[in-house]
């Protein structure tokens, strides 16, 4: 089966081994994700966004897995949010720096690493909101209200419309393909849709 944009992005970026490649990786994602805002492409944006944040959540790995306070450079050791202290020469600082990454960033970069698995996995696939770093790591009293269930099913079925090309299709050729029972049931149904429609666009 072929893999899908996003399933190919996921593969990519487990397969990154250095900081500064996803680095690289994430400005890109956060270009596509800029351009598809602008374009109004709202699949293409939330896929570079979930591609984005997986990206960050590996560099965060990879981060917090260099040695930070050993080295024999001379300077004074710099304090990071996240509490480590780092020597001027060491692997860490030298990945950080060669990515151009400030210590804020490398920093919530390694508290997303630190997320459990589960938790980042439906932060990153939950309809309710597009995911990014500070989302998820922000305290949980301060997460949004649930979105009702019928509101995001409506959302859905709007985007498979979407994502079908079923708007570019011709109507009544699809209908002609239903039985007598399908349309007479949709013949109930079309008509209050058309109301419903009709009262959101007012």
């Amino acid at each position: 089966m072929q893999l899908t944009r996003y399933d190919n992005a996921k593969k990519w970026i487990s397969e990154y081994k250095s900081v500064d490649e996803l680095k690289d990786y994430i400005d890109k994602a956060v270009a596509v994700e800029l351009y598809a805002k602008q374009a109004n492409d709202m699949d293409l944006e939330w896929d570079a966004a979930r591609a984005r944040v997986r990206a960050e959540r590996k560099c965060g790995e990879l981060l917090a897995g260099l040695e930070k306070g050993s080295g024999s450079g001379r300077g004074n050791i710099k304090d990071l949010p996240t509490g480590e202290n780092v020597l001027p020469d060491s692997e860490y600082k030298k990945a950080k720096d060669g990515a151009n990454l400030s210590d804020k960033k490398a920093a919530s970069y390694q508290k997303l690493a630190a997320v459990p698995e589960a938790e980042f996995e439906r932060a990153v696939d939950s309809p309710a909101a597009k995911p990014s770093t500070n989302h998820i790591l922000k305290p949980k009293e301060e997460k949004q209200p649930r979105i009702n269930a019928d509101s995001l099913y409506i959302w859905g079925v709007l985007r498979e419309f979407r994502s079908r090309g079923l708007f570019s299709q011709d109507l009544d050729f699809l209908v002609d393909e239903w039985t007598e029972a399908m349309k007479e049931d949709a013949a109930s149904i079309i008509p209050k849709l058309k109301t419903w429609i009709d009262n959101y666009e007012k």
